[in-house]
């Protein structure tokens, strides 16, 4: 599955999440759908409306990558 792949790489902004919020809000919002944690290359063609969105390690992104995520 899709998240179990991609966790150990997400690892250092879950403590942060955690740290900042606890760790029982982040999961219960994240099972509410509330909060959604994805890689950039799935983020091409949404729309996210009513949203803060983070883009972590923002400085590894091509130009390309970084036009598409604005």
């Amino acid at each position: 599955d899709l998240q179990s792949k991609i966790d150990p790489y997400l690892r250092p902004l879950y403590d942060a999440l955690y740290q900042i919020m606890g760790a029982d809000s982040f999961i219960k919002n994240s099972e509410k759908g509330l909060i959604e944690v994805a890689p950039l290359a799935y983020m091409r063609g949404r729309t996210l409306d009513n949203a803060f969105i983070i883009l972590d390690e923002a400085q590894n992104t091509t130009p390309a990558q970084m036009k598409m995520f604005l």
